[in-house]
C-alpha cells in the first residue's frame, strides 16, 4: 500500500515537537510518557511487561513485527501507546499468526510509525524524560499541550497487580515462596519455578500479617512500573516483611522499595535505563553483564549505611548501583530483571542463589 492511502497520525512531544507518521493499530488518542527500547525482537514481551505501564514505548530497532504473534495466546497490554519507524504487513506463521498492526487494534492501543525514531531516541537520550502523546489529528493542539504536560503516572501498582492470590508450580514438597505482586514478570516467575520453587503471587495490598500467617520459605519483591516512594504502606509493609528474617529477593521497584524500607533514599535519573544491553559490573567476581532494564528511578548510594548493606553491582555507563545484599538479613535485590534462558544466561546465576537461600544453601 502507498503510503498516500494510510491514515496520517502525529507524536507530539511536551515541547512542542511534532513528528508526523501514520496510524498503527487502535486510532485515537494515547497520552503518556515516552521511551525508547533497544531491544531487536520481542515486541509482545515489551507491550505486556508491567513495567512500561503508562508509557509511550519507541522501538529503536528499525524494523519489527517480523515474527508476529500468536493469537491463540492472548496477552495483556500495559504500554499506552507504541512507535515504530517500520512494521512487517506479513509476518511469519501459520494463519493464527496476528501482525503487530491488528495485534494492537486487538488490543485497543494506540500506535505510529513512519517517523523518524532515530531523531526522537537521541532527543530521549540527550534531554531526558518527555511526556507526549500519539494522536490521529492536531485539532485543539493546546488542549492537547495541556493534556500532555500535566501528565503524570499515578497508581501504576494497583493498575498492574493481579486482583487476588494466584498459585504457580505447585507440586507437593516443593517449598513456597510468597511474591509480593507490583507487576511481575512471567519469566522470573518460570526461572523459579524450574528450580523447584512453588510461587504464591499475592496482590500487592495484602498485608504482611497475612502473608506471613501462610509461612512461605521465602519473599519476592517482584519489579513494577511507577514512583517506588508514591505509596507509604507498601513501604511498611516490606519493613514488617524483612523483619521476618526469610530469605527476601527484591527486583526492579522491588529493589527500591526494599532501599527505601532500609532507610535508604530514591532519585529520578536524568534519562534513566532502557532496553536489553546495560552493562553491569559485578564486583567481587569483576565479571560484566549485559542486562535487561526499564526504569526512571535509583537508589542513591551514599543514603545506604555500610554497616546495613552493601552495594554489590554497579553499572559501568554511569555507576549508579544496581545490586545490594543486606547485613544481618538474608535479603538482596537487583536492579534489572534476570534473564534465564541458553541465549542470554550471563544472569540466570541470580535464580540459583535465591533458591538456594530458600532451601537453607545461602
Amino acid at each position: 500500500m502507498d503510503y498516500d492511502e494510510r491514515a496520517r497520525a502525529y507524536l507530539v512531544l511536551a515541547d512542542g515537537t511534532v513528528f508526523k507518521g501514520y496510524s498503527m493499530g487502535a486510532k485515537g488518542e494515547a497520552v503518556g510518557e515516552v521511551v525508547f527500547n533497544t531491544c531487536t525482537t520481542s515486541f509482545q514481551d515489551i507491550l505486556c511487561d508491567p513495567s512500561y505501564y503508562g508509557q509511550l514505548v519507541a522501538q529503536t530497532y528499525p524494523l519489527v513485527g517480523m515474527r508476529g504473534v500468536d493469537g491463540r495466546l492472548p496477552r495483556r497490554i500495559y504500554a499506552k501507546g507504541y512507535i515504530a519507524r517500520e512494521w512487517s504487513e506479513v509476518p511469519q506463521g501459520d494463519s493464527s499468526v496476528l501482525s503487530i498492526d491488528e495485534y494492537l487494534r486487538q488490543n485497543g492501543t494506540v500506535g505510529i510509525y513512519g517517523i523518524d525514531t532515530r531523531r526522537l531516541t537521541r532527543a530521549l537520550r540527550d534531554k531526558g524524560y518527555f511526556n507526549g502523546a500519539i494522536t490521529d489529528k492536531l485539532d485543539g493542539f493546546d488542549s492537547l499541550m495541556d493534556r500532555i504536560q500535566s501528565y503524570s503516572i499515578r497508581g501504576a501498582v494497583d493498575a498492574v497487580t493481579v486482583p487476588k492470590p494466584l498459585l504457580i508450580n505447585t507440586i507437593k514438597g516443593n517449598p513456597r515462596v510468597a511474591v509480593i505482586d507490583y507487576g511481575y514478570s512471567e519469566k522470573m516467575a518460570a526461572a523459579l519455578s524450574q528450580r523447584g520453587l512453588e510461587l504464591k503471587v499475592y496482590p500487592a495490598r495484602t498485608s504482611a500479617e497475612e502473608i506471613l500467617s501462610e509461612q512461605p520459605a521465602g519473599i519476592v519483591f517482584s519489579n513494577g512500573p511507577g514512583d517506588p516512594e508514591e505509596d507509604i504502606d507498601l513501604i511498611k509493609q516490606i519493613c514488617t516483611l524483612l523483619q521476618s528474617g526469610l530469605p527476601s529477593f527484591g527486583i526492579g521497584v522491588g529493589h527500591q522499595m526494599m532501599a527505601l524500607a532500609m532507610g535508604g533514599k530514591i532519585a529520578k535519573m536524568p534519562k534513566g535505563h532502557r532496553g536489553s544491553n546495560q552493562p553491569v559490573l559485578r564486583r567481587v567476581a569483576g565479571q560484566t553483564m549485559s542486562t535487561l532494564q526499564n526504569h526512571a528511578y535509583d537508589v542513591v548510594a551514599e543514603s545506604l549505611d555500610d554497616s546495613v548493606a552493601e552495594i554489590t553491582m554497579i553499572n559501568i555507563n554511569d555507576q549508579s548501583v544496581e545490586a545490594i545484599q543486606y547485613k544481618g538479613i538474608p535479603a538482596f535485590s537487583i536492579q534489572f530483571t534476570p534473564l534465564d534462558n541458553p541465549v542470554y544466561s550471563d544472569t540466570s546465576w541470580i535464580y540459583d542463589d535465591f533458591a538456594a537461600m530458600v532451601r537453607g544453601g545461602e
